[in-house]
């Protein structure tokens, strides 16, 4: 989906709502499932006899995760093709809205969305600090429900949660929680460093690193924060200790890309742990010398390696790489997985209403989603008392096969918890 600011997507439906192909809701539900197009232009007007049904998105197709952004358009296209572009007898309108991951932004055209647009319902964002600032504006939108789409840190749904904001998808420090103690038990490496962005999503992502990693015994030698967008790193690579077993690296898109192939120029030796961006598929499919730094690389996801034979993930896989064959990655990244699985949930969520959600400010869609599960491509999915998602957790290893480079699984950490501790920043083991 190329960038613009706001894009108006009409959905058509089918005649017959068939049921969705990967998961549908553990409830009793009045209708079929169905969706909406998210290629930048209007469908025709299908069957459905019912008032549209609009949606607000949110979506960071500018700036350092743009590339991940536009694959999670095509995450969102793939719930919309299963739902046969309507919900609940309503055809579905959708307004995409491009960010920038800032928060001012995000709120900016939250506003728009729901002062000039009329709606009711917002998908969004991808960022983690966006994700704070949302989920503040909630509170002061109550008859709107925001359905987080990719957005990571932890206070998000830990401080003072809104009760019109649902994730449907663990967040940051339960993706990294795992890997800690794997990395003493099984690699080996007692004392690292920490290399990270400074926003609310690798402090997350650090938080939950560092509480597992510390708790087994290990020690932290240093901490080192870059700005979000960062594009030098040489100075960051020189200041690390040579004291240490690895460095934990919670980085992603473009910087990412930066970072990996500049170690790689300023003569970084140590192994790398990567966080739950540092490897994704919008990394290693990048353009540059990416792929001389990462073989060997352990992370921790929210999604298995494409080869991996777990719940209903083939089957994700094979329609992504036959939707998009061109212009998609080879296999999806984490932001395909994230918003087809959140937009799902909210379309599913519609269904559950019976459609109603103007009528009575979005009680009814609120109370079906807070009772609502269903089998995701990577597991089951139900959320906990803070209306957020506890998931597995997949370990893998960056690994070139047949020339090509791609993750091979080491462990499944099954059904993570969210912490009760909302991170930010950490400059020390924590207490």
């Amino acid at each position: 989906m190329p960038v613009a600011a706001a894009l108006v997507l009409a959905a058509c439906q089918s005649d017959e709502g068939d049921e969705a192909d990967m998961g549908s809701p553990d409830m009793d539900a009045p209708g079929e499932e169905n969706g909406e197009d998210g290629d930048g232009e209007g469908t025709d007007a299908g069957d459905a006899e019912g008032e549209p049904i609009v949606i607000g998105r949110i979506s960071a197709l500018e700036g350092p995760y743009a590339a991940g952004a536009e694959d999670g358009e095509r995450g969102v296209e793939m719930v919309l093709e299963e739902f046969d572009h309507e919900v609940a007898g309503r055809p579905i309108e959708v307004i995409v809205e491009s960010s920038d991951t800032t928060p001012e932004t995000a709120v900016d055209r939250a506003r728009k969305l729901v002062e000039q647009d009329g709606v009711n319902l917002i998908h969004g964002p991808l960022s983690g600090a966006e994700g704070e600032a949302l989920a503040s504006y909630a509170h002061d939108t109550e008859h709107v429900t925001i359905v987080d789409a990719a957005s990571g840190a932890s206070t998000t749904t830990l401080s003072d949660p809104a009760p019109n904001y649902f994730r449907w998808h663990s967040e940051g420090a339960m993706w990294t929680a795992p890997l800690g103690p794997h990395v003493i038990d099984e690699l080996g490496y007692e004392r690292v460093a920490t290399l990270a962005e400074d926003y609310a999503f690798p402090h997350a992502q650090v938080g939950g690193f560092l509480e597992g990693f510390c708790e087994a015994g290990g020690e932290l030698a240093s901490t080192h924060w870059v700005p979000l967008g960062e594009s030098d790193y040489s100075s960051v690579i020189a200041s690390i200790p040579d004291d240490i077993d690895a460095i934990f690296v919670a980085l992603g898109g473009s910087d990412a890309v930066d970072f990996l192939s500049q170690a790689i120029d300023f003569g970084l030796e140590k192994p790398i742990i990567g966080g739950s961006l540092l490897v994704g598929s919008d990394v290693l499919e990048s353009e540059g010398r990416v792929r001389e730094n990462v073989e060997g690389i352990v992370t921790s996801m929210v999604y298995p390696p494409s080869s991996a034979d777990v719940y209903e993930w083939q089957d994700f896989v094979q329609r992504y790489q036959e939707m998009f064959p061109d212009e998609g990655f080879e296999t999806p990244s984490n932001f395909a997985i994230l918003y087809y699985n959140s937009f799902k949930s909210l379309l599913l969520g519609i269904e559950e209403a019976g459609g109603v959600v103007e009528e009575d400010d979005g009680e009814s869609l609120r109370a079906a989603m807070s009772e609502m599960s269903w089998e995701s491509p990577i597991g089951p999915l139900e959320l906990n008392e803070n209306r957020q998602a506890e998931t597995d957790v997949f370990i893998s290893e960056v690994v070139e096969n047949d020339g090509e480079l791609t993750t091979e699984l080491r462990e499944v950490a099954e059904q993570v918890e969210q912490p009760d501790t909302p991170w930010e920043r950490l400059d020390e083991c924590p207490s």
